[in-house]
């Protein structure tokens, strides 16, 4: 059987994320009020002061990010395919006195004016909906200002792929090197709302980069790779125990565009 086009595969995609999304809320508006913020330490690291600065964040879900950024003093543009997605977002920006421009799109195909950025990030569960990895960091990275610095934030490859059966027990119940998946051989990877209300009954795809995948794209869209960390998240591995804390589940990459600026 013949492979679905690129834009067959994202109108499936959005779909299946609408149907989720009206289901899916992230932190209340409580949340920030109280000063909670929406992103690690390990990425306001990564990122830096964003005072005054563009940001784009790109399959922004419900926009819990975008929303931090915003309160830390960035002009912010955050996209995504699902419009009750948006319709959230929108909902908690105006409750938070917040100006953010939500943007209904898909992050393949972004209209020429969505430029001009200094940051652009992804989230958790964001770049496996990515169909083409080289055609989406140079499209990326023609969007950033000179010194500007890409983030993608996720999690790893290996954890997609692997399953917990027991203590100190994993197996392998995806392909690392395989790249596209129907479904989820492991419930545990799919989108956490799944678990309670079941998986949608429409036709979805989504991706498995490889780190080295990743880092490829990255470089040959012309960006310099600037840092690369991995982390440990024990709850991510649920019943592993300790030994989860052995093997990475998450990681944290930053490329800048070409270093043209310090």
């Amino acid at each position: 059987m013949s492979e679905p086009p690129v834009s067959e595969v994202v109108r499936q995609n959005s779909e299946y994320w609408e149907r989720l999304a009206p289901h899916r809320h992230g932190e209340p508006v409580e949340f920030f009020l109280g000063g909670g913020s929406a992103l690690t330490d390990d990425e306001l690291a990564a990122v830096g002061d964003v005072r005054g600065r563009r940001v784009l964040q790109l399959a922004c879900s419900v926009g819990d990010e975008a929303l931090t950024f915003a309160q830390l003093g960035a002009d912010v543009t955050a996209v995504d395919i699902a419009p009750s997605h948006l319709a959230t977002g929108r909902a908690k920006a105006e409750a938070l006195g917040l100006e953010l421009t939500f943007v209904l799109q898909d992050m393949m195909t972004l209209d020429s004016e969505i430029t001009g950025f200094d940051v652009i990030y992804i989230s958790w569960g964001g770049l496996c909906w990515v169909p083409t990895l080289t055609e989406w960091t140079r499209s990326v990275a023609g969007r950033l200002n000179p010194g500007g610095v890409l983030v993608i934030s996720e999690h790893h490859p290996l954890w997609e792929i692997l399953t917990v059966r027991g203590a100190n027990e994993l197996s392998v119940s995806g392909d690392y090197f395989g790249v596209d998946r129907d479904g989820y051989a492991d419930p545990l990877k799919a989108p956490e709302i799944t678990r309670t209300l079941g998986t949608p009954d429409v036709p979805h795809r989504s991706f498995v980069w490889s780190l080295s995948s990743i880092v490829t794209a990255v470089l040959t869209a012309g960006l310099t790779v600037r840092s690369l960390q991995e982390f440990p998240v024990q709850e991510m591995y649920p019943g592993l125990g300790e030994q989860a804390m052995s093997i990475p589940a998450t990681y944290l990459l930053t490329a800048s565009d070409g270093g043209r600026h310090a």
